[in-house]
């Protein structure tokens, strides 16, 4: 009786443990192509919130971002022909960050990938004006 009990009690602990897993999405990483950004800016005071910006922009096809496993992406512009490189940190499966500005990522596939960053800026007091923009992006 006491061996099953014991049986039991490893399954159990084996069954709860927790998988550490430090590369949640590893489809992530590699070269992503933008197709479409659409950036939203709106108030939030005592509750409501005022959109007073929609601006939705397509992409030529030129402008990428490389996520690499060493913490750095590298977003390259075909307007400017310039590669910056911005610092990449996960901190959970779903929210990251590029620099500052922390982004979420709302949709993941083999070949599709759509995030959202935020930024908010509190100078306007009472008011909060944040800024958002949703990014679709291909391999």
């Amino acid at each position: 009786m006491q061996k099953v009990l014991v049986i039991m009690l490893l399954l159990a602990v084996f069954a709860c443990k927790k998988e550490q897993e430090s590369t949640p999405y590893r489809n992530f990483y590699g070269k992503w192509i933008y197709v479409t950004a659409v950036a939203k800016q709106y108030t939030v005071s005592q509750g409501d919130t005022n959109y007073y910006r929609i601006d939705t922009l397509h992409y030529g096809g030129g402008d990428h971002i490389d996520f690499t496993q060493a913490g750095v992406a590298y977003a390259f512009s075909a307007a400017t022909q310039r590669t910056d490189s911005l610092r990449y940190e996960e901190i959970t499966p779903v929210f990251f960050k590029l620099d500052s500005m922390l982004c979420e990522a709302t949709h993941i596939s083999d070949t599709a990938l759509e995030f959202n960053s935020l930024d908010f800026s509190y100078d306007e007091t009472p008011l909060v004006k944040i800024s958002q923009t949703f990014y679709s992006l291909r391999k």
